[in-house]
């Protein structure tokens, strides 16, 4: 087959030669070509180039034989004379295509470091572009010298002319990608590196740039699924899966993270970072017993572990055992040369233990040298000095406190809110309102967040015109339409919300935390409950993990009297919210409601030790109350 394939491409060739021969009626030409072209197929140069040179006698001016001889020059091994040919075709012939592609590449092969070679090759490389911007070879070659000799815009051209052409073509979107980031537009180089992807998603230097993109912009789960066909096609390769695994955990996916890591321990049982991240992905579960028997095991073996130390401390803090957490914090940073960063972590959550245990003062004292790290605000530092303040009714020291990091954090929409919220709750409503019109001018999550300092303080009405004002000038952005049905709701405004959450769903009818807030607030006021259920329903499955969510379709099942469905939703709830007074409030009205006194107690009494508000730790030992005089009438 091949041979034949290649009797008919010299055939066409031979045809050409005739073309340019019609005044000699039987010459002998095409064939003497053809038996050039095979003596150089057969590695007879010599014999090649002696037929070539007899036809070209007769055609002295025939291009496409001068450009055949050149090729056999070139498969000869005598680049010099193939050189020398092609510069006089080229010259002769500037629109030849070919030559100018096959100069240009022979040029760049022998030029070495010689910089004006180079550029004589890019020249030639360049004209060929032109006369055909479909060939990729010859485009990727010119885009290619010209990035080494630093002509980076006019490589982005190249490559720009080439992606029209072919826009699916892999090396392309990779190297346009990276001719834009050189070109410092970063923002624009990810959407060709994940089209490269999607034409090879095993194509791993775009994989690996763009793993790198997701986790800066904390984009886990892209970065998870993005591992996945690398890792159908190496099963065996455990690094990539410990890997994703972990992304799964950083996503806010422990479900996934602990069997992925699960599986990776199974495999091999002395692989201690999988099973450090398997102890994390339970403690982000909540499952702290299995969690605190995986940590004890691995501080026995390295009792000095940085890492393991800040993380077992993290999961005392969420069991709330405050003495064990000290403990852990305090060996953590008994440690030599422990990194700034885990000296950071470590004093903040100190200084969040003595406000969880009404030590106040401690707590400012410990929290204010921490409330800029690397130039940045350290959040949970600021929230613990301000909460501390607040319990104290210090807001003015608060506003003290706030005021160097709104000069140097001007824009930042959380220091900001708290700033409005404790000038508010001082007095000074002038300078919160003048504050707050800065804010405004900012953005939407700055709306949002200093709405929500209005709304912390009681005063819906400012909230509200804040709000509206900031939908009425965006409305294209949701959140601000769902945080202005928030404030209507919370503010007594049932039926504006209602409007509000509405418009939503026309627009956005799959809007999972709108669909979860309407259903809830039909179902706290017994209204609308079959459609409740069903927007419900469809919240809980874009996120099955949701325990707010997967309560509220607990809560509205529970009002429609339908018990088994609400008990089966209300208890899967409290598995994923453990520490959630109100979940278990809701269950505990399950088990009242059919009956089950003993278990209702047990979880009203429970609810009850998770911080319930004011208003519902009234509202449980009014329940308990009631259950407690049933029981005892029934035992008489």
């Amino acid at each position: 087959m091949n041979r034949m394939k290649k009797w008919f491409l010299l055939l066409l060739a031979a045809l050409s030669i005739s073309a340019v021969a019609v005044a000699q009626e039987f010459s002998e030409d095409p064939y003497e070509f053809v038996l050039a072209k095979l003596a150089a197929e057969d590695g007879k140069y010599d014999e090649a180039l002696s037929r070539i040179d007899k036809v070209i006698a007769r055609h002295p001016d025939n291009a496409v034989l001068q450009f055949e001889r050149a090729m056999i020059l070139i498969d000869a091994g005598r680049p010099s004379l193939a050189e020398a040919e092609l510069r006089k075709v080229a010259a002769a012939h500037p629109d030849f295509f070919d030559a100018q592609r096959v100069l240009g590449r022979l040029l760049l092969d022998r030029a070495g470091n010689d910089k004006q070679k180079i550029d004589e090759a890019l020249l030639h490389l360049e004209a060929a572009f032109r006369l055909n911007p479909d060939d990729l070879g010859t485009g990727m070659a010119a885009s290619q010298i010209l990035l080494s000799i630093g002509r980076t815009a006019e490589a982005e051209k190249v490559l720009a002319t080439l992606l029209e052409r072919a826009p699916d073509q892999r090396a392309l979107n990779y190297n346009y990608a990276q001719v834009l980031n050189k070109l410092g537009r970063s923002e624009e180089s990810k959407q060709y590196l994940e089209r490269a992807v999607q034409v090879d998603p095993t194509f791993g230097p775009a994989i690996l740039q763009l793993i790198d993109l997701y986790q800066k912009e904390n984009q886990w789960r892209k970065a998870a699924d993005l591992l996945q066909p690398l890792i159908n096609d190496d099963p065996l390769n455990l690094d990539l899966q410990r890997q994703q695994a972990f992304f799964y955990l950083r996503a806010g996916l422990p479900d996934k993270a602990r069997a992925a890591f699960k599986t990776l321990v199974d495999a091999d049982p002395k692989d201690t970072r999988s099973l450090y991240y398997l102890a994390e992905a339970l403690n982000d579960l909540e499952q702290f017993e299995e969690a605190d028997k995986i940590y004890r095991r691995l501080l026995e073996k390295t009792p000095d572990d940085p890492d393991l130390l800040a993380s077992f401390g993290l999961s005392q803090i969420g069991q709330k055992k405050y003495d064990d957490a000290v403990k852990s914090f305090q060996a953590l940073l008994a440690l030599p040369d422990l990194p700034d960063n885990l000296q950071m972590l470590a004093k903040t959550q100190l200084a969040y233990v003595d406000l969880q245990k009404g030590n106040y003062g401690a707590a400012v004292d410990e929290a204010r040298p921490l409330l800029i790290f690397r130039d940045k605000p350290n959040t949970q530092a600021i929230g613990v000095a301000l909460d501390a303040l607040k319990k104290q009714k210090r807001y003015g020291d608060a506003v003290v406190l706030l005021q160097p990091l709104i000069d140097r954090f001007g824009s930042d929409p959380v220091i900001n809110a708290r700033y409005v919220e404790m000038l508010l709750r001082s007095g000074d409503k002038d300078r919160a309102r003048v504050a707050a019109a800065t804010q405004i001018k900012l953005g939407g999550r700055n709306v949002i967040a200093v709405s929500e300092a209005y709304a912390q303080t009681d005063q819906y009405e400012p909230a509200l015109t804040m709000l509206r004002d900031a939908v009425k000038s965006r409305p294209e952005e949701i959140d601000l339409q769902f945080e202005l049905g928030s404030v209507y709701e919370r503010s007594g405004d049932k039926k504006n919300a209602e409007k509000m959450f509405l418009s939503i769903l026309d627009k956005q009818p799959d809007h999972a935390a709108t669909l979860n807030y309407l259903g809830y607030m039909w179902a706290e006021s017994g209204i609308n409950l079959d459609r409740a259920a069903e927007m419900l329903n469809r919240a809980v499955s874009q996120e099955p993990r949701n325990g707010a969510y997967v309560d509220s379709l607990g809560w509205v099942y529970f009002q429609q009297g339908k018990l088994d469905l609400a008990e089966k939703y209300l208890t899967d709830a409290t598995r994923l919210l453990p520490r959630d007074a109100t979940v278990h409030e809701h269950l505990g009205d399950v088990f009242a409601k059919r009956g089950d006194v003993h278990r209702a107690l047990d979880l009203y009494r429970a609810a009850l030790t998770l911080e319930p508000e004011p208003k519902d730790e009234a509202k449980l030992r009014s329940k308990i109350a009631e259950l407690e005089k049933q029981r005892v009438t029934s035992q008489r």
